[in-house]
């Protein structure tokens, strides 16, 4: 490649001197001519001309567009130490020519590394929980065969003494086995802890960058078309303001009506002027049972509070927060010690519906806030069967949070021995998402299901019951909930399916 333009390093400066020598070298590879590469990659040949004379500073993604067909041409990479060395040039070069544009370039940056990290942790925690399912049915098969020779032994020992020696060093090769597999089991789910841990950080740091991205992005847009800074708060998302006043969990705050235009207004600075408390149990105790409203709010680390939820109790406020904060336990991609929520009591004759839609309104209205859990089945009701089939949205709270099929059910080890009903009734007791069945009491006469020791998460308990029941029955783990019917049905929604011994993920 010819270029026509010398390099000016008085003129441009030291580094876009340096990065325009490796852009030159780098152009060396394509074995073409400017104007034919200006063809091949969709920019003008002056353009292009400006990038190789450093007279101006390409994006990254021309950057990474030329080193990649460099590659291509040659039939050899550079190594990783090389490209990192012109990527380095270049954000260099950015940096010193506009600061704010590399300054969202080193975001950028930040997301892409996060976000490989996120997904070589999300890769991981899958293969550790592929290697642990394998592990529990090896670990049931050997209990399986453990307690066929306890009772084949135990009724033949007197007539067949010989035989039950052997029987018996059976037993102890299994039993031995057994134990190895129980020792791999705790270390994979160990290791499985820890993968998952690692991946909830990195998708949280992911979730913090792609935030912090879009305000520097939306703020610089704003800057260059107005040539003003943007507002102090954001069009997108509302965020909760500093709290003036401690909210008093037992007398609670009580705000009579009065019917004027700032009412909504008035509302929400009563909501805003508490110190959000966290949505735990034992704050919840604290609350009277009365009709009132409430907001959520989402502390994530390294962001400014967020506000997400702007609901209403009818009949008791504390009910209401509780069955929300249970619904948050169970699902993945967010963890329940992020929520806090600030409430009051609605004093006047009236429903707490009128309160909570004139204080969206106003956030809607006077501050642009999307509320992003009040428009996408956050708090929906359950639907029955006929919701069951209904195609969501990406951005439907069931999409972007959905059940946690490891979730940890609670099991004080005194019942090892179920009917099938009884266990299904277990199960829906301890989880904190839906577990709709329709087991009848002629499956409390059924054959028995034996339940091993350790732990149990939902997905064992889901696998051993679907075991119990046969392949007739179908346990469906969709994004928001679980069914059991006796059938073999698609749904949209689906993430698993049990059937008999059969394990599908959707």
């Amino acid at each position: 490649m010819v270029f026509q333009k010398d390099i000016d390093k008085a003129k441009v400066g030291p580094e876009r001197y340096e990065l325009a020598i490796a852009l030159r070298d780098l152009a060396q590879r394509l074995g073409v001519s400017l104007s034919r590469y200006a063809v091949r990659v969709s920019w003008d040949r002056s353009t292009l001309s400006r990038f190789f004379s450093g007279a101006l500073v390409p994006p990254a993604d021309f950057v990474e567009q030329l080193l990649e067909n460099g590659d291509r041409e040659t039939g050899t990479e550079l190594t990783p130490a090389a490209k990192d060395v012109v990527r380095k040039l270049h954000r260099t070069a950015l940096r010193a020519t506009s600061p704010a544009s590399g300054a969202l370039q080193d975001l950028r940056d930040q997301l892409a590394g996060v976000d490989r990290e996120s997904r070589h942790f999300q890769q991981e925690a899958r293969l550790l929980r592929e290697v642990i399912r394998r592990t529990q049915e090896q670990l049931d098969e050997q209990q399986f065969q453990l307690r066929q020779l306890e009772n084949t032994g135990a009724a033949e020992r007197l007539a067949h003494r010989i035989e039950l020696e052997q029987r018996s060093d059976a037993f102890e090769v299994l039993r031995t086995e057994r134990d190895v597999l129980r020792e791999s089991l705790a270390r994979y789910k160990a290791e499985l802890k820890k993968a998952q841990h690692r991946a909830h950080e990195a998708e949280l740091r992911c979730a913090a960058l792609e935030r912090q991205l879009e305000t520097a992005e939306t703020e610089a847009e704003e800057d260059e078309a107005r040539g003003e800074s943007s507002s102090a708060l954001s069009p997108r998302t509302l965020r909760a303001a500093n709290p003036t006043r401690q909210s008093t969990a037992g007398d609670g705050v009580s705000f009579h009506l009065g019917f004027d235009a700032a009412l909504g207004a008035r509302l929400w600075r009563a909501l805003d002027e508490q110190a959000p408390l966290p949505l735990s149990e034992e704050e919840l105790r604290k609350i009277v049972p009365r009709p009132g409203i409430f907001q959520l709010i989402r502390k994530v680390p390294y962001l400014s509070p967020e506000l997400v939820y702007v609901g209403k109790s009818e009949r008791a406020l504390p009910d209401q927060l509780d069955a929300l904060r249970r619904k948050i336990l169970g699902r993945r991609g967010i963890l329940p010690q992020e929520m806090c929520f600030t409430s009051m009591y609605i004093e006047d004759d009236m429903s707490a519906v009128a309160p909570e839609r004139l204080v969206i309104r106003y956030l809607m209205e006077e501050h642009g806030a999307q509320l992003p859990w009040n428009f996408n089945g956050f708090d929906n009701r359950d639907g029955g069967r006929e919701r069951d089939h209904s195609e969501l949205s990406t951005q439907h709270f069931n999409m972007v949070h959905p059940i946690d099929l490891d979730w940890a059910l609670h099991d004080d080890g005194t019942r090892r021995t179920w009917p099938p009903k009884d266990f299904a009734d277990f199960i829906k007791a301890g989880l904190p998402y839906r577990f709709r069945h329709k087991l009848g009491s002629d499956h409390l006469e059924a054959a028995p299901l034996v339940v091993p020791e350790g732990p149990l998460s939902a997905d064992t308990a889901f696998r051993l019951l679907a075991r119990s029941l046969g392949d007739t029955w179908q346990i469906s783990a969709l994004k928001g909930h679980v069914l059991l019917y006796q059938e073999r049905t698609q749904y949209p929604n689906a993430v698993r399916y049990y059937r008999g011994k059969s394990v599908q993920n959707a």
